[in-house]
């Protein structure tokens, strides 16, 4: 039985790195048996064909499909991409029929069965953590069982009706994954020219942030790896490709000092010259963890720390004490290691005065322009607070749409062919965002603001022609 693994792409990118896609790639080591094929294709690749092939049909990809003649299709969903991975699913289910189109992902889990009503592409939905379900899936289809009325955290098509099955438990042991086989997706990916790869060692998050769902998703746990076991994931991808640098996709690195404690003394005992990028809560740092992080080769870690109000981060169940930020800056500049905090302004509740604060933070830890990132409002995704306040509101609100009568001071964030990808929210208006980020670098103010000129006028005369 052939499985496709099929990265589709969004508008949207997060990181500078261009990396094999992570989920799909641990759905595939985790189901790979003599009985079935497997085989990745990203559409991501090469990245000036990305445009081309979002909401739009690139026949070079549809025939290379339809060439290996796939019986499973899989392909990972996130709010920047769920109508890309609608459109394939269409266009691939017409070209061939027989195929079972299945799909995963943080975002369609909340919201599989609007997925399914929407996209007659799709035939399942696979909910959280799915390595589980689609291998029972795997397994029936090979075994032309189409009665999936067992397999947990599942979304289906059941006698015109959509059927939602109940919620498996989270893996309790992490060491049961498989080491992940990134060749899958060799064609688009040559190993030999691999310079950066992305591992996990940990699940979850056990913070009650407002904003994010990482808690509810993954059941407020946080599961770890055996340190051997990323030791050996780290050793085997410096022998398979030549490796430079490794960003930890972990919630939070730090989350358990002594654990990532460990992780660190083993990267330095076992010789792994690399460097290393992590995310980290303000609270997992210390001196001892900073100066271990340091030892064993990152460079850069991305910290959360979302305002400089106190008030507003208790607002937001944030859980961290902005005293610390003092303290833990000098240390990182002490120790070589580069960092970038993350703000948001205008979030619920939060006056211009608060947002102040957060200017006022940021000049007096004197950050430089690249240390630092402020996002305008709180984009709203669902299994999270901010959502359910959301709901109370906009009761009938769909996720897939084009056009929604917004109640509060919620707007939608779309993509450029006008689908909203998530509703966002916004406390004050565009004039006081300004004002902030004129505060905070008038020189990258005008910057930004001559940039989007330019880009009205290209956009004008594009028009135009």
């Amino acid at each position: 039985m052939k499985i496709l693994l099929l990265s589709v792409s969004s508008t949207s990118f997060f990181y500078e790195q261009l990396v094999i896609p992570f989920g799909l790639v641990s759905l595939g080591s985790y189901v790979e048996s003599p009985d079935f094929e497997i085989k990745g294709i990203d559409l991501n690749t090469p990245p000036d064909k990305i445009m081309n092939r979002y909401l739009k049909i690139d026949n070079e990809i549809a025939d290379k499909v339809i060439d290996y003649g796939p019986d499973i299709i899989a392909m990972s969903t996130y709010a920047s991409n769920i109508y890309n991975v609608m459109f394939w699913a269409d266009v691939l289910k017409k070209r061939i029929p027989e195929c079972f189109v299945v799909v995963g992902g943080n975002h369609v889990s909340y919201i599989a069965k609007e997925c399914l009503e929407k996209c007659k592409g799709i035939d399942a939905v696979v909910k959280f953590e799915g390595e589980i379900p689609f291998k029972m899936l795997c397994e029936k289809i090979h075994n032309n069982d189409r009665d999936f009325s067992d397999i947990p955290s599942f979304a289906y098509r059941k006698n015109g009706q959509i059927a939602e099955n109940s919620k498996i438990a989270l893996m309790k042991d992490l060491n049961t994954l498989p080491m992940l086989n990134r060749s899958f997706f060799s064609e688009t990916g040559d190993p030999q020219k691999q310079v950066h790869a992305d591992i996990v060692s940990a699940r979850g998050c056990t913070a009650n942030c407002t904003f994010c769902n990482c808690n509810h998703y993954w059941n407020k746990t946080h599961r770890t790896r055996t340190v051997e076991s990323v030791i050996e994931e780290l050793k085997e991808l410096q022998r398979t490709c030549p490796l430079e640098s490794v960003r930890f996709r972990d919630e939070t690195l730090t989350l358990r000092k002594n654990y990532c404690l460990q992780i660190c003394d083993a990267i330095v005992s076992n010789k792994i010259k690399l460097r290393f990028q992590a995310h980290s809560r303000l609270d997992g740092l210390d001196e001892e963890v900073i100066k271990a992080l340091s030892k064993a080769g990152f460079e850069l870690l991305f910290i959360g720390v979302e305002s400089g109000s106190k008030t507003v981060l208790k607002r937001l169940k944030k859980g961290i004490k902005l005293s610390k930020l003092e303290t833990i800056i000098p240390l990182l500049r002490k120790y070589g290691i580069d960092f970038r905090l993350s703000f948001m302004s205008s979030t619920p509740g939060e006056t211009f005065r608060e947002t102040l604060e957060t200017v006022k933070l940021i000049k007096k830890l004197k950050l430089k322009r690249d240390e630092y990132y402020v996002g305008v409002g709180i984009d709203i995704y669902p299994g999270t607070e901010e959502c359910d306040r959301f709901l109370e509101l906009n009761p009938d609100y769909e996720w897939l749409s084009k056009n929604y009568k917004f109640k509060g001071k919620y707007a939608a964030a779309k993509d450029s062919f006008g689908n909203i990808t998530q509703p966002k929210y916004r406390e004050y208006g565009t004039f006081k965002s300004a004002v902030i980020f004129f505060l905070l670098s008038p020189s990258y103010f005008w910057e930004k603001v001559n940039s989007i000129g330019i880009r009205k006028l290209k956009k004008i005369f594009n028009l135009k022609k």
